[in-house]
């Protein structure tokens, strides 16, 4: 789903993927920041998801054994300042942390364990943290995941700014920012 600016003309930009402004006389203001198109995708189809996260809880003698795994599933992203959170009982304790890729972190006022990745790219593109802890296989769930990137998902992009008047080539800057509004593993 994608959202124009208001002063965009959403005529043209469905029909000919042009960002224009609907009033001519109108300009977007020079040397400030305006988005002028925001894109979302909001799915429940597993294809679509860039990464994937599986959670795997086994019962122990003394609670729980836990192994997370991720992969990155579409190579060309690179996603940045990744933190997948598993949340953990609270009143039990620090896990105790087997093999981990990345860092970890217990925060333990907010009951959950913080496992941090500066990158997953296509040479990093999976791994995996292995804990134990007291508590039930649902104790675990949900895990919810965040990040960055400096590259959409769509590889939309902009191929040249013109003026209203005239076509003439205007230079410009340009931000692309990917990022997670909630992403939830169950």
């Amino acid at each position: 789903m994608s959202t124009t600016h208001p002063n965009v003309d959403k005529k043209l930009f469905t029909s000919d993927s042009v960002i224009g402004l609907k009033n001519p006389e109108k300009s977007f203001p020079l040397n400030n920041d305006v988005g002028v198109l925001k894109w979302r995708l909001q799915s429940t189809d597993e294809a679509l998801i860039p990464l994937t996260i599986n959670c795997w809880p086994s019962e122990s003698a003394t609670g729980c054994d836990v192994n997370i795994e991720y992969e990155l599933q579409e190579e060309s992203l690179e996603l940045n300042d990744v933190v997948i959170a598993i949340p953990i009982p609270a009143g039990v304790g620090a896990p105790v942390v087997g093999d981990v890729d990345g860092e970890y972190k217990h925060d333990s006022r907010r009951n959950v364990l913080e496992w941090s990745l500066p990158v997953i790219d296509a040479k990093n593109k999976s791994g995996s943290l292995e804990f134990s802890v007291t508590g039930q296989p649902n104790d675990f769930f949900p895990v919810n995941v965040s990040f960055v990137s400096k590259r959409n998902y769509c590889d939309i992009q902009v191929a040249k700014v013109t003026h209203v008047e005239g076509d003439a080539p205007v230079k410009f800057s340009l931000e692309t920012s990917f990022l997670v509004d909630k992403y939830e593993i169950l």
